[in-house]
């Protein structure tokens, strides 16, 4: 799948996302946003697996939200959840602001994937961060990266910096085309665009931070232009 990444501040949830869409080879089918925000409350429900049911829950769960509450939409989810389908395989990232506890943001999955300690099919608190990337078993910190610690600067200053950054590291990583089975063919899946999407009390906004130059029909390849270059040269 291609990846989900997300930060939390007493004031502030961020929640970065790629756009690629790609068929069970690794092509690219499409690029287009992975997250939905609702236009009354500040809300936003990111997603990563299949496009279609994606899109899907999350605008229910909005509308969900829209007519409850939020910590009423949580309660209705854990619910759900109890015969939520095991296909296709789907992550959804909820940020929001709870009327009893502030932001916070809260994650479900519909298959384990990997060493994920989050059970499936249950509403899991991520803590302050929440990375859904796929990976190869490396170990990850932000030295690995060569992304400084954040000192002094706002959350959404520091992400709109190296936000792009920490997802070039998850895309230079081949990951299974099916996150649940490490036998299937490793591809490249992060590509075409990284939003920034922000959720505060007062606004939802959503910043487009980078455009790879991936294209449409082809697989993702992180190392093309150096490719291009090198032929070149």
């Amino acid at each position: 799948m291609s990846g989900i990444f997300s930060a939390l501040t007493p004031d502030t949830i961020i929640v970065l996302t790629d756009g690629a869409v790609y068929d069970n080879t690794g092509v690219l089918l499409e690029i287009k946003r992975k997250v939905t925000v609702s236009e009354r409350l500040p809300l936003a429900v990111a997603f990563r697996g299949n496009l279609d049911f994606g899109e899907t829950v999350a605008r229910r769960i909005i509308g969900d939200a829209e007519a409850v509450g939020f910590d009423q939409m949580l309660r209705d989810i854990a619910v759900v959840l109890l015969d939520f389908p095991a296909s296709p395989h789907l992550e959804v990232l909820i940020a929001g602001i709870s009327e009893t506890a502030g932001p916070m943001h809260r994650v479900f999955r519909n298959k384990h994937v990997g060493c994920e300690v989050d059970k499936p099919f249950s509403l899991n608190d991520p803590g302050l961060v929440h990375m859904g990337f796929g990976s190869d078993g490396r170990a990850i910190s932000l030295a690995a990266m060569g992304i400084p610690a954040r000192q002094g600067q706002s959350l959404e200053t520091w992400l709109t910096r190296y936000g792009v950054d920490l997802f070039e590291y998850f895309r230079d990583i081949p990951v299974p085309i099916d996150p649940a089975d490490e036998n299937t063919d490793r591809q490249y899946l992060i590509g075409g665009i990284c939003d920034m999407t922000v959720v505060t009390r007062g606004r939802v906004s959503i910043t487009t931070l980078h455009r790879w130059p991936d294209k449409i029909g082809e697989k993702i390849d992180p190392h093309y232009q150096l490719s291009k270059m090198l032929e070149v040269a």
